[in-house]
């Protein structure tokens, strides 16, 4: 039986076909290596001489760089955007930290009543959304990284986050890291405010997330939870949802705060969000992943 791969690259992504079955003819094998990727292959073998080794992996980095800059996986309103990963300490010279790339919201539809208001509400919202959306990814943004997103200056910048601290919002700026450290984080905040029986349109006025975040935040929570009731431990949670360490021990502490008579009602809901059958897998999903077709 003759098994191959053929790999090509478009705009919306990777698309592997797998062709297998025993009435292939070896005359037309030769045609699955006529692809991108085993063109690039043999050209970094041949020129440059690399081991083959070495070529698989450049080829994989260079297709990961074009489906992240000029794939279709943004959204409308989004920008890739390269900020400092959140374990840098500081100190750090420039030159010497190798950037994450970061996707970040600049325009949102839940803009609008924010801008309807005044644009000194329309800005906060944007920070809010741009630092923790930075953070969710593994990067911190710095108040310079938001007054060029945004056309402000980094004075008012700095304003707009003290008035958000004063309301209780949590900004994760890199100029704030020793200040996150032995806090909550966003995400847990939000489902505890939901548990304890806040309504979405609260839990969005007082945090200033998306209701498209809150709910994945929940998600993530139930999944979390219902691994826990499993008996899985904290570090097979962690494998199979792909969160830090640091998050699940925030959930599963959140969760035995929580798992009493008076909020049964409220976590039975959250139960409710995570369909056990298709989601309680040993390995992490990725959105990423290539389709795979077989014919």
């Amino acid at each position: 039986m003759a098994e191959v791969v053929i790999a090509s690259y478009s705009p919306q992504g990777v698309l592997v076909i797998v062709m297998k079955g025993q009435n292939i003819s070896r005359d037309y094998l030769s045609l699955a290596k006529r692809t991108v990727d085993d063109q690039l292959n043999s050209e970094l073998v041949q020129d440059y001489g690399f081991p083959r080794a070495i070529c698989r992996s450049l080829v994989d980095l260079f297709f990961g760089y074009l489906n992240l800059y000029l794939g279709a996986d943004r959204a409308d309103g989004q920008l890739i955007y390269r900020a400092v990963p959140s374990d840098v300490p500081p100190g750090i010279k420039t030159e010497e930290i190798k950037t994450h790339p970061v996707r970040l919201t600049l325009f949102s539809l839940e803009d609008v009543p924010y801008a309807s208001e005044n644009i000194t509400e329309l800005t906060k919202q944007r920070i809010v959304r741009l630092t923790n959306e930075a953070f969710d990814q593994g990067a911190l943004l710095t108040q310079a990284d938001l007054a060029l997103l945004l056309g402000e200056s980094p004075r008012t910048i700095g304003r707009r986050i003290r008035e958000l601290q004063d309301e209780g919002i949590i900004v994760p700026t890199r100029g704030a890291r020793m200040d996150i450290g032995p806090g909550i984080s966003h995400k847990t905040k939000i489902v505890e405010m939901y548990v304890e029986g806040y309504d979405f349109s609260d839990i969005k006025r007082r945090t200033r997330h998306s209701s498209a975040s809150i709910t994945r935040y929940l998600k993530e929570f139930a999944r979390v939870a219902v691994l826990h009731e499993k008996e899985h431990s904290a570090r097979e949670i962690r494998i199979i949802t792909d969160h830090s360490e640091r998050l699940v021990r925030e959930y599963l502490e959140l969760y035995e705060r929580l798992n009493t008579e008076e909020y049964q009602d409220m976590l039975d809901q959250l139960r409710a969000m995570y369909n056990c059958k298709k989601n309680d897998g040993r390995t992490g999903g990725s959105s990423q992943l290539p389709s795979t077709v077989e014919v």
